[in-house]
This record gives C-alpha cells, structure tokens and sequence, in this order.
C-alpha cells in the first residue's frame, strides 16, 4: 500500500490504530499534541474495564464492551489487574430498580455473586441491594509500557511528539498544517478526541455533542483496603484502585463535572485548568457529602493529586446512557473515530484496518 496516512491524536486509540497498521505492513505518521504518548484525557479516568454491569439502560453498550474486551486483551492483557473486590450498588433512588438489575445482569449473561450488605466489612445506607462481581481495572503504567515495547520493535516509526494539526484541508487529498510544517496525505485517521469537531470544521458541518471538563479525584483508604465500588444508576459516584498500587481514584457524575455545554466544538478556553480552582474544591465538598450519604463509615484521605481532562458525550443520550465507539467517514478517506471507553480501543483499531485495506 503506497497511500500516505496520518493518525491524529497520541491517546489509546489512535495509537493503537498506529500500532494495527504497522503490524500488518501499513505505513503511518501519528501526530500528537503533546510531548509524550498516553498523557491526555484517556488516561484520566478510572481504568474500569467495562464488561457492561455499568450500563443497564443500554443493551448495545454492554454487548460492544463485552466484545471490547476480549480484543482489549490481546494486545494489553498484561495491564489487566482482577485482585480486589468490586461491587455494584443500587440507590434507593436510582434509575433502574435493585431486581430489573438484577434480570439484566442474568439477560446479558453477566456473573455476580447477590451480597448481604450486612457482611460488606462496611456501612451501606439507602441501598437497594448490591452484587459483587469479577469486573478488572487496567494500569496505565503497564499499558505504556507494553506500547512502548511494540513500538520499538517496529523500523522507521513515524511518531510526531509536541506537534499539534492545527488544520487540515481537502485538496486532491489532504493537506494538513501543524505548528512545525505542513504535510499531505492521502487518507486521514482522526483519533483527536476533544479535538475532533474543531479539525472537521473545513469538511463539513460537525455534529453537535456535549462537551465537559472533569474532574477525577485520588484517595487512600485509611486502612489498607483496595476496593471498587459503583454507586448506580444515576448522578452518583464510583471508585476504583489506580493500577497496582494503593491509591484509589474517584468520580461523581454530577459533581466531577466543572463545564459542560453543548456545542459544535470544544470550548479551547476551558483549557486553562487553573482557574477551576474553587469549582474543584466545591465539587471536593459536595462529593464527599454524598460518600457518606450511602457509605457512612468508609474512611477515606483524599490526596492533593487530581486529574482535570475533557470529556466527549454523544447528546440526547441521557435516557439510555449509551456510550459507544463507533467510526464516521465524515468525507471520503477521512475516518473521525467517536471512542467511549479505553477498552473498544482494539476492536476499533481493528475495523480502520479493514476500512483502510479496502480502500
């Protein structure tokens, strides 16, 4: 294949399309923004590695990260972390009711244990019920490490570090424009993520999408537990441990969230971190109020290390919560990817092959 490629965006996906390309004799640039690879909003999450118990409004997601997964694992199956418990409670005032929860779970062919909330080893309160279940995390760490090691085995790779694509314009093909020069290529992978609408803008209209800026917590339990939970389904909290170590990361769906708008694109100023300060402390407060709300006893010590990073949401989703990846030829040989979750990330990677094979 002589056609000349680009991959826009250095996150998990895009550089695991890079890595699927090389791998089957497929040249490619990659161009990320920022000086290292891995370092944006897809590591800046809770590392959940979705089997679907998180969405019970949404039979589609839950079959697409079942799938996900067992691709996942054949390129990062080393980063999957199993050795912690990990359970699923159900509000009082949540969306889906404890025994639907329940029927969905057994419906989607999901394992769970039924727990007695009494035998926890914790305090639960306005709980329906609650399930515990083999759901993994991923660690960060291991995952650069092993793209990392794949990467360097490939010859002549063609990675653009602390290069932003600042345009790109349909010629014959494209033409595209960074802050250090301009390039052409034939077919275009825009992996950008938050990036994606502002870069499409000169090919056609984008789709409206809602846009936020979050905020994801880091905490130590004050004994030595290492513990997932998710509270469901609804404006709750969830938390995970971070990877191996003892730290623990922590989200609230209404409380995490310090901007939000629907729009075309991204607001760029949102970028400027330092002046959420006061948001972030506010959202430090209410969340943890609601923490005891349902989990009155369970101590925990948040650090002073936070990630703020964008996030990208489909609009009109709210009734179902349906978080798909998926792929968009907005204009011919230019391949917008739409990602949901870290762990489609394969799966993905996999369908752009086929898409560029064929053309």
């Amino acid at each position: 294949m002589n056609k000349k490629i680009a991959i826009i965006g250095g996150g998990l996906f895009g550089l695991t399309i890079y890595i699927m390309l090389k791998k089957s004799g497929v040249e490619c640039n990659l161009f990320e923004k920022k000086k290292e690879l891995l370092s944006g909003a897809s590591t800046n999450n809770l590392n959940r590695v979705h089997f679907g118990y998180h969405y019970p409004r949404d039979n589609l997601t839950v079959k697409q990260s079942h799938k996900g997964y067992q691709s996942f694992c054949k390129i990062y199956k080393r980063a999957i972390i199993k050795n912690f418990k990990n359970y699923y409670l159900i509000a009082k005032n949540s969306k889906v009711d404890f025994n639907k929860y329940l029927k969905f779970c057994k419906k989607n062919k999901l394992n769970f244990k039924k727990i007695d909330n009494s035998k926890l080893g914790f305090k639960v309160k306005n709980i329906q019920g609650g399930i515990e279940v083999k759901e993994p995390i991923y660690d960060w760490k291991i995952i650069r490490k092993e793209a990392k090691s794949i990467i360097n085995k490939f010859k002549k790779n063609k990675i653009h570090l602390n290069e932003e694509v600042k345009k790109i314009k349909k010629i014959d093909n494209f033409k595209l424009i960074t802050n250090k020069g301009t390039y052409y290529f034939d077919k275009i992978i825009d992996a950008s993520y938050d990036g994606s609408n502002f870069l499409t803008k000169n090919l056609n209209k984008p789709t409206k999408r809602k846009y936020q800026l979050v905020v994801v917590f880091e905490f130590k339990f004050k004994a030595s537990n290492k513990l997932g939970l998710a509270l469901m389904d609804g404006k709750y909290f969830s938390f995970l441990p971070k990877g191996k170590g003892q730290h623990h990361l922590l989200y609230h769906v209404k409380h995490s969230v310090i901007k939000e708008k629907i729009s075309e694109e991204f607001p760029k100023s949102w970028y400027n971190f330092s002046n959420y300060n006061s948001q972030i402390n506010k959202s430090k407060k209410l969340l943890l109020k609601d923490f005891k709300l349902y989990l009155p006893n369970l101590n925990i010590n948040l650090t002073n290390k936070i990630y703020i990073s964008p996030r990208v949401i489909e609009n009109k989703v709210e009734k179902t919560d349906r978080r798909i990846s998926y792929i968009n030829e907005i204009s011919k040989n230019y391949f917008q990817i739409f990602s949901a979750k870290v762990d489609h990330s394969v799966d993905i990677a996999f369908k752009i092959l086929k898409k560029i094979q064929k053309t």
